[in-house]
């Protein structure tokens, strides 16, 4: 009769922990806001009022990214005219051409890989 075991290596195992935890409260919040900011478009080249006021708080949770600017959502959730005001504008279903899928989509599908080439290391 045999017992299945696990053995951990506890010295290993509390140097991933450290890792871990260190990689999720400073690198993927601000890798977040990187990308974040990445994907939010500029009104004209050289602007970024947008850009320039989404912050990166902390609150009991964890992180939270805002936009600190009214038409935040409007960027997001595609809420532009649809159709463009003016020709054929600078917008496509409602979303800036230069953010189609909006900015959360993008920055989670970003975050979920990075997570996944973080954690994919630990052995």
């Amino acid at each position: 009769m045999s017992i299945n075991s696990l053995r951990v290596n506890q010295a290993k195992f509390k140097k991933n922990l450290r890792r871990s935890r260190s990689i999720l409260k400073n690198k993927i919040p601000k890798a977040a806001l990187k990308r974040f900011k990445k994907e939010t478009p500029r009104a004209i080249p050289g602007g970024g009022n947008a850009r320039s006021k989404t912050v990166l708080k902390k609150n009991s949770m964890g992180f939270e990214i805002i936009g600190n600017y009214p038409y935040s959502g409007v960027i997001d959730e595609g809420k532009y005219p649809n159709p463009p005001k003016k020709g054929t504008g600078k917008t496509i279903r409602g979303y800036s051409t230069q953010s189609l899928r909006g900015m959360v989509n993008p920055t989670r599908t970003y975050i979920t890989r990075l997570l996944r080439r973080y954690f994919r290391r630990f052995k």
